[in-house]
């Protein structure tokens, strides 16, 4: 059943695209509105009406998070992006089913097209991908003093998502040197990608095959832990629903777990010219206690600073196609509360990318993974 909005206005507090335009018509509670007459009259808006509203939503999930009546606006965009779809829509459901083929050859491609021969609808689109390979990216600063012995031959899945698996092969890199370091018995996988992508997109069908997929893995794997390092993934794994009953759906949720979260007690060393400020940029996605910051926070101390914390990126997946320059107004508030960090780093491959496309010069950005360094680490005890 489909819930109802009590117009409470918690939504309306929390949604980066109404904070950036101050246009109460592109928030959450106008969306539900809107979608609720589609529901009880499809002719009240025609179908150029209904593919643009459609295109107006960042899929953030920050109001359905703080909606306490469970209203899913970004599920009820989604919806009608599926029953009205474009080429916005088809040309998204394509760079995300063939990631493996055309996300790092389009990326070196952008980044490559001078801004002058870069078509104006176009230009915003060509940034976000080149963002994928990100900008300046991120020096490593954090060697391995020593790992513990606590997770030793403790059978794990590593999902590494699109990004890290064919853009940012390091994030990957050094995904796999941190569990080795751990001496997990790191399980062999075949995951696809998470799926919120296509799901946010309106393309329901493709998101339940990776779904299916995904779970498959994890079923023939032995149900193991799943360890996750980007937000967005970890995110978009949650959200599945095609399980056995209900036990085995909960089995998944304790399973999925931030990789952040599981290397909380490896030693680390700084180096002595790592930065001495950065900026943390919040995902929207993130898990409920921020993994990826507490790590974070842990190891550089008051060195971290949390920049940006209400602020979305502005990624906003099909929105960035019909609507970018919304979405430049969402980032552009973003780098406002960033742009005095020298170095901005995150945990979600999204966050990257776009602000990786968008940072100002001379600033940094990056995946916090690209921090680790590789060569050192040692197989001992602990000793902190």
């Amino acid at each position: 059943m489909t819930r109802q909005c009590i117009l409470c206005g918690k939504c309306l507090e929390v949604c980066p695209l109404l904070n950036a335009t101050r246009r109460e018509e592109l928030g959450p509670r106008a969306k539900t509105e809107l979608s609720a007459m589609l529901r009880d009259d499809e002719l009240l808006l025609s179908g150029e009406d209904v593919t643009r509203l459609a295109g107006l939503c960042l899929g953030c999930h920050r109001c359905r998070k703080a909606c306490s009546h469970g209203v899913d606006a970004p599920g009820m965009v989604s919806a009608l992006r599926g029953a009205h779809p474009d080429f916005k829509r088809w040309l998204w459901k394509t760079w995300l089913t063939n990631a493996g083929s055309l996300w790092s050859s389009g990326s070196t491609v952008a980044k490559l097209i001078p801004k002058k021969f870069q078509p104006e609808k176009l230009g915003r689109h060509l940034k976000m991908l080149a963002g994928l390979k990100g900008g300046v990216g991120l020096e490593p600063c954090l060697s391995v003093r020593a790992f513990p012995k606590t997770y030793e031959e403790t059978p794990v899945l590593l999902f590494a998502g699109c990004t890290a698996n064919h853009v940012q092969k390091d994030w990957l890199a050094s995904a796999r040197f941190l569990l080795e370091g751990l001496g997990v018995h790191l399980l062999p996988d075949d995951f696809k990608c998470c799926g919120s992508g296509l799901r946010a997109a309106g393309c329901p069908h493709e998101a339940e095959d990776v779904a299916r997929h995904n779970i498959q893995i994890w079923r023939a794997a032995g149900r193991p832990k799943v360890l996750v390092f980007c937000a967005s993934c970890l995110a978009g794994l949650s959200d599945y629903d095609d399980f056995s009953n209900e036990p085995e759906k909960n089995l998944w949720q304790a399973s999925l777990t931030p990789l952040a979260g599981w290397i909380g007690d490896v030693d680390f060393l700084i180096a002595d010219d790592a930065p001495a400020s950065l900026g943390y940029h919040r995902p929207c996605h993130h898990d409920a206690a921020d993994s990826d910051f507490m790590f974070l926070k842990r190891i550089l101390g008051g060195r971290l600073e949390t920049a940006s914390d209400k602020e979305c990126c502005g990624f906003g997946g099909v929105m960035g196609l019909g609507a970018p320059e919304l979405a430049d107004q969402v980032t552009s508030q973003c780098w406002d509360r960033l742009g005095a960090m020298p170095v901005v780093v995150t945990g979600c491959s999204a966050c990257a990318a776009r602000l990786g496309a968008t940072a100002p010069e001379r600033v940094r950005v990056g995946h916090w993974l690209e921090m680790i360094n590789r060569g050192s680490g040692g197989r001992v005890s602990s000793q902190t």
